[in-house]
């Protein structure tokens, strides 16, 4: 009985393995991509290997098609360069999602519109930082100080903090550009706290008392401001709050169960300022000046 032959089967390697098996093709096409078209000794002296180990790696990307041979260089390819900028985009997100994974898993994110949350690589490096509960309402210096030494400020504001209206003041008598956005029970919380006749704290105190009428006269004087930089917010979805400037980037989100938590994001990387800018506009979009909404409340 004759045996049967074996017949071996080579399957070629998928697109996905090719990049992502290899930390060298990787690397290449992040390289190309960033650098531009290289020849064979620069890519030699950037790796540090001997040339005989990268040649297979470049051998296999120019099968694919993602690289290509002009004269002694190497490019990318048209499609070369569209899957390498979806690679690096895929890197940045893992990456980010890596290192503050608690962060990201803990919060609601769907106040995030998700044309910007699949741009969430582009934040690149942040910090969690988390609030002491013992002083909630304690601004860390490190924060007020890039406030007031910013030149323009977008805030959102959904939670009620007892110094929002004394910065929002410091910010326009210092000459900062300023635009403020609050949500619907925000500003009924200042309507209510500075009309005269609802005293909200009784005391003999004269000292105190006169601290009182200033804090209420600085927030009627922000609610009857005629400028078109403090906006009410009409939407549903709400991040906790944020804030953006020139020089620094700050996210706050509720938790899975609509709580609120100690824990926010801070940058102060370009991009992510970009990124929380875009942001600042989505809600911007979905709201209206305050002087439109008092007389509704």
């Amino acid at each position: 009985m004759k045996s049967k032959a074996h017949i071996r089967v080579e399957t070629r390697p998928s697109l996905l393995d090719t990049i992502f098996l290899s930390e060298k093709r990787k690397n290449l096409l992040l390289l190309l991509k960033e650098e531009g078209p290289k020849s064979g000794e620069e890519i030699k002296d950037v790796f540090d290997f001997p040339w005989k180990s990268i040649t297979p790696q470049i051998r296999k990307l120019i099968d694919w098609g993602l690289v290509l041979e002009e004269g002694e260089l190497y490019v990318l390819s048209d499609m070369g360069s569209v899957i390498a900028e979806k690679v690096q985009v895929l890197l940045n997100t893992l990456s980010i999602y890596e290192e503050n994974l608690n962060f990201w898993y803990d919060h609601d994110l769907s106040s995030i519109p998700l044309h910007l949350l699949a741009r969430v690589g582009e934040l690149g490096h942040v910090n969690i930082l988390e609030r002491d509960l013992s002083n909630i309402f304690l601004i860390p210096e490190e924060i007020t100080k890039n406030l007031v030494d910013s030149k323009r400020i977008m805030s959102f504001v959904s939670v009620f903090h007892p110094s929002s209206p004394f910065l929002y003041f410091e910010y326009l008598e210092k000459g900062i550009e300023a635009t403020a956005i609050v949500t619907k029970p925000i500003l009924e919380i200042l309507q209510t706290e500075c009309t005269f006749d609802i005293p909200f704290l009784k005391t003999n105190n004269s000292i105190l008392n006169r601290a009182l009428i200033e804090y209420k006269q600085e927030i009627k004087h922000i609610l009857n401001s005629k400028a078109s930089n403090f906006l009410v917010y009409e939407g549903d979805l709400k991040p906790m709050s944020m804030i953006v400037t020139d020089r620094i980037f700050l996210l706050s989100l509720l938790d899975r169960k609509g709580r609120l938590t100690t824990k926010f994001l801070i940058s102060s990387e370009p991009a992510a300022l970009k990124w929380g800018e875009e942001l600042f506009m989505y809600y911007k979009e979905m709201s209206k000046p305050v002087t439109e909404s008092l007389s509704s409340l």
